[in-house]
C-alpha cells in the first residue's frame, strides 16, 4: 500500500524491549514510538522494492535524503503540501549511521523475490447464470469511468466520468440524460427521494479542498450540501444526532492530510471524527444494539485498519480500533454484512492497492472475511488471494438464500493463468466458494462496480467501470471500453 514510509517513521519512534537476538538495525526500527502500527516485517516486500521504492522515500521523510532529488520526483504541488505539514524535515531526524543500519536490516532480511500466493480454488471460465455485454464509446478511446451506481428507485444506472460528465442510462443501457459537472463524480447516493452526488475535486493525489457534496433536483439543477472537502471518496447518510434530520458522513481521503467527518444536516456544521489521510469508506450500523447509528470506517495509507465509532448520543462518538493491518496491506474497500447469518454483522475487506512506492506482487492481497464473535471482535475465517484486488460486494446473486461475492481487481496481474480482474464467488456453504471470472477478458481496468436490478426482473445484475491512466496499451485494453454489464439470468 502507498506510504509505507510513514509507517516506518512511526516505527522509529516505537518503544519496545530489545531482545538479545535483535540486530542493531531491527532495534533501531523499533525504538521510541507511540504508534499502534504493526511492525512491518521485511518479508512483506522483496529486496528491490525495499531498496528502490520504500526506503528512499523514507529517507526524505527523515531528513537524510536529498531534497533536490525529491523535487525532481514529485509534482511541486505535492511537495509544497507535504512540506507545509512537516512531512519532509529540513534537518536530519536520525544519524546517517543509524539510517544505514535500518536500511541494511530490511535489505538483508527481505526475500529476493515476492513470496508466492497461498494455494487457492482454481478460477474457472464458466459463465454460470450470467451474460456479459461490453459498452463501447468510440469517442472516448480511454476508460474514464469514476463511478457506477444503480438507482434503486428508477430503472437507471448513473455513470460518473473523469471528463466532468454524469450520464444517466436507462435499463437498456442507452444514455437517457447527460449532466455536466465541474469536477468528476465518484459516488452517488439515493436517499429519501433525493439524489446526492460526491465530487472528488482533483483525481490525482492532493490535499486541496476542491471536493463537494451536491444535491441534484428533478430539473437537473445542482445545489451545494457541503463544500471545501479534501478529495472525498465516500458518503453515507443517517440521522447521526437523532434530531429527525439526516446528516452526512464523508470520507475525505486527501493525500497527506485527510479526515472522516459528519456534516450536520440542519446546521451544515462539519464535525471531525478522525484526522487521518486515507479514510476509504464507511458503513453505518447499530453495532452495539442501543438503537443509535454507529460508524465503521476503513482507513488506508500507512495506518491501515478498521475502527468502530460508537455513538454516545448528541453527536458524540468514541473510537474503538477493531482491525489493524500491515502498513503495506493496500486496503481498498470494506463491506459490512451478516455473512454467516447469525444476526451479527461481519466485515469483508478487499486489499490490493499497488501504487506508489511498493509496486510489486503481494501474496496478502485479496478478499478477507472477518467473522463477528457477537461482541464486535472479528477474526479472519476466509482468505482468497488476488493480486491487486479493489472491491468486493456481497449479495445473493443466485437467489438461494446465502450471500455470494463479486470482486474487481484494478491492479490485476496478467501473469495469472486466467483473468482475475473480475471474479464471481458462488457460495457453496461453510465458507466454500465456486470461483469464476465469467469468461470476461482482460480488456478493462475495473476501478468501480455496483450491483442492482435496473431491469426489475427480481435478480441483481452487476456493472463494471473501466478507468485508465494514460493511453491504452495496445493489445491489453480494448479502445473505447467504458463499461461491462453483467446481466443475471437466474430469472
Amino acid at each position: 500500500m502507498r506510504y509505507l514510509y510513514l509507517s516506518l517513521i512511526f516505527i522509529l519512534l516505537f518503544s519496545s524491549c530489545q531482545s538479545g537476538s535483535e540486530s542493531e538495525g531491527e532495534a533501531l526500527a523499533k525504538k521510541n514510538c507511540a504508534s499502534c502500527h504493526k511492525f512491518p516485517d521485511p518479508s512483506l516486500l522483496d529486496k528491490k522494492t525495499w531498496k528502490e521504492g520504500v526506503l528512499p522515500e523514507m529517507a526524505y521523510r527523515l531528513g537524510v535524503g536529498n531534497r533536490f532529488e525529491l523535487l525532481t520526483k514529485i509534482p511541486e504541488e505535492q511537495y509544497e503540501s507535504a512540506t507545509n505539514l512537516g512531512i519532509y524535515p529540513e534537518t536530519p531526524e536520525i544519524s546517517q549511521k543509524d539510517w544505514e543500519a535500518i536500511v541494511a536490516y530490511y535489505i538483508e532480511n527481505a526475500p529476493e523475490k515476492p513470496l508466492p500466493q497461498a494455494k487457492k480454488v482454481n478460477v474457472s471460465n464458466e459463465t454460470m447464470h450470467f451474460s456479459t455485454r461490453e459498452i463501447i464509446y468510440p469517442e472516448e478511446p480511454t476508460g474514464v469511468v469514476t463511478s457506477v451506481t444503480f438507482n434503486p428507485k428508477q430503472k437507471e444506472i448513473w455513470i460518473g466520468k473523469r471528463n466532468q460528465k454524469l450520464e444517466i442510462l436507462d435499463a437498456q443501457l442507452q444514455i437517457k440524460k447527460t449532466i455536466r459537472t465541474e469536477r468528476p463524480v465518484v459516488y452517488a447516493n439515493f436517499h429519501a427521494n433525493k439524489s446526492y452526488i460526491l465530487s472528488i475535486g482533483k483525481m490525482s493525489p492532493n490535499d486541496q479542498k476542491l471536493g463537494s457534496l451536491l444535491i441534484l433536483n428533478q430539473k437537473n439543477a445542482l445545489s451545494l450540501a457541503a463544500d471545501s472537502l479534501k478529495r472525498p471518496v465516500d458518503l453515507q447518510i443517517s440521522d447521526i444526532d437523532q434530531d429527525g434530520i439526516d446528516d452526512f458522513v464523508i470520507c475525505e481521503y486527501g493525500f497527506e492530510a485527510g479526515e472522516l467527518i459528519w456534516v450536520n444536516g440542519k446546521t451544515k456544521q462539519k464535525n471531525i471524527l478522525k484526522i487521518q489521510a486515507g479514510t476509504r469508506n464507511v458503513s453505518i450500523k447499530d453495532m452495539t444494539g442501543d438503537g443509535l447509528p454507529d460508524i465503521l470506517v476503513l482507513t488506508a495509507q500507512s495506518r491501515e485498519g478498521v475502527s468502530l465509532f460508537i455513538n454516545k448520543g448528541e453527536g458524540k462518538f468514541m473510537e474503538k480500533p477493531i482491525l489493524l493491518f500491515d502498513s503495506v496491506y493496500g486496503c481498498s474497500f470494506m463491506e459490512v454484512v451478516d455473512f454467516n447469518q447469525d444476526g451479527k454483522d461481519d466485515i469483508i475487506i478487499t486489499n490490493g492497492d499497488n501504487a506508489d512506492y511498493s509496486k510489486t506482487l503481494k501474496n496478502y492481497h485479496g478478499v478477507h472475511i472477518f467473522i463477528n464473535d457477537g461482541r464486535n471482535n472479528f477474526k479472519e475465517k476466509y482468505f482468497y488471494p488476488v493480486y491487486g484486488a479493489t472491491k468486493t460486494i456481497a449479495r445473493d446473486f443466485d437467489l438461494d438464500g446465502d450471500l455470494d461475492l463479486a470482486m474487481i481487481a484494478f491492479y490485476a496481474e496478467p501473469i495469472m493463468p486466467k483473468n482475475e480482474s473480475f471474479l464471481y464467488f458462488q457460495n457453496q456453504g461453510n465458507l466454500n466458494f465456486k470461483v469464476s471470472n465469467l469468461n470476461i477478458p482482460f480488456g478493462g481496468r475495473w476501478m468501480v462496480m455496483d450491483a442492482g436490478d435496473a431491469d426489475q426482473d427480481g435478480d441483481l445484475d452487476i456493472i463494471l467501470g473501466n478507468f485508465q491512466f494514460g493511453a491504452p496499451k495496445k493489445g491489453k485494453v480494448k479502445p473505447g471500453l467504458q463499461l461491462n454489464y453483467i446481466e443475471n439470468k437466474i430469472r
